[in-house]
Parts: C-alpha cells; sequence; structure tokens
C-alpha cells in the first residue's frame, strides 16, 4: 500500500498488527512523502515496479491519500481514479484526511465527515493528545477492531480496503 505520509504508514502498521493473528495477509506501507495525486501515484507506481523486480507483483495494490488533496488542483479525483486504475492501484480516499478517518473510529462519531479545517479540532475535542503522526502503538491504545468496523460501515473506501484484505465481511 502506497500513501500520503508517515501517518497513513503508522495506520497500516496497526492494520497488520490487528490482523496479524487472524489473517494471512503482509501489509506494506510505504510512504510517499505527500505531494499531489499525479506524483503520489507516479511515486506509487515507480516503487511497485522497482519492488516487483525484487519479489513479485502484489495481489493488490492501494494508494491511500486525503480527500482534501484535490485542493492542490494537478488532478481531479477522477483523472486519479482513472489513472491508478490502469496501473491496477485503487484507490482509498481519506475522507477529508487522515484526522476525519481517526474521528469516525471514536465511538458515536462513525457518521461525521467534517471539512478538513475542523476536522483535526474535533479529533482533538474526543482525543486530546492527538498528535499528527501518531504511531502504530498509539493507534492501538485509542483503537480496537471494533472501532475500525464500526467506521467502515459508513466509509465506501474504508470498506472496500478492509473487505480485501479479509478484515471486513459486511457484518
Amino acid at each position: 500500500m502506497a500513501c500520503e505520509g508517515e501517518s497513513e504508514q503508522s495506520f497500516i502498521t496497526w492494520l497488520h498488527n490487528l490482523s496479524h493473528n487472524t489473517l494471512h495477509i503482509h501489509l506494506d506501507g510505504v510512504s510517499l512523502g505527500g505531494g499531489g495525486f499525479k506524483s503520489m501515484l507516479q511515486k506509487a507506481v515507480a516503487l511497485h515496479k522497482r519492488k516487483s523486480k525484487n519479489g513479485g507483483a502484489y495481489r493488490d495494490r492501494f494508494l491511500i491519500v486525503d480527500y482534501d488533496r484535490t485542493e492542490q488542483g494537478d488532478w481531479s479525483v477522477e483523472k486519479l481514479k482513472s489513472e491508478a486504475a490502469k496501473e491496477q492501484f485503487r484507490v482509498c480516499f481519506q475522507v477529508p484526511n487522515h484526522e476525519g478517518l481517526l474521528l469516525r473510529m471514536i465511538n458515536g462519531m462513525e457518521s461525521d465527515f467534517p471539512d478538513a479545517s475542523s476536522s483535526r479540532t474535533k479529533l482533538k475535542s474526543r482525543w486530546a493528545v492527538y498528535e499528527k503522526g501518531m504511531n502504530a502503538r498509539e493507534l492501538g491504545r485509542q483503537f480496537s477492531k471494533d472501532d475500525l468496523i464500526r467506521a467502515a460501515k459508513s466509509d465506501s473506501d474504508l470498506r472496500l480496503l478492509l473487505t480485501k484484505i479479509g478484515m471486513f465481511t459486511g457484518a
């Protein structure tokens, strides 16, 4: 999984830790260091090609990015999805961003889709110690698999990702 930055990379590590004992998968999260949609997809494709030469292609490839990157203006959401599909990547948008995703994992907040400017404030009001770039261990102290599944019921991109890795079965 190619992802926008370190926060998403920690999230993928947390997902891997959650699924480690029940699923026989390996989640490999690679931070792309941000940028616009076009540059992140180009980096993801290059990384996948380089990694494929050494160890084989991944069965499923995801690009995890913040939806609010549309404001950067290099590509539209539709263009990113189209170009990613040509490279066999599925795009998983965090709406509006990573903080919005984490907010929806808090019990009672699963249907809250704040705008980008308020998502961090709303998250910090419910998780006071939150700082950007929380590591997988800290995510594990705050959230459970139940929190993740509950959020996925309201978030189609998260649901798709979890379904493809075997963590969401419609329950």
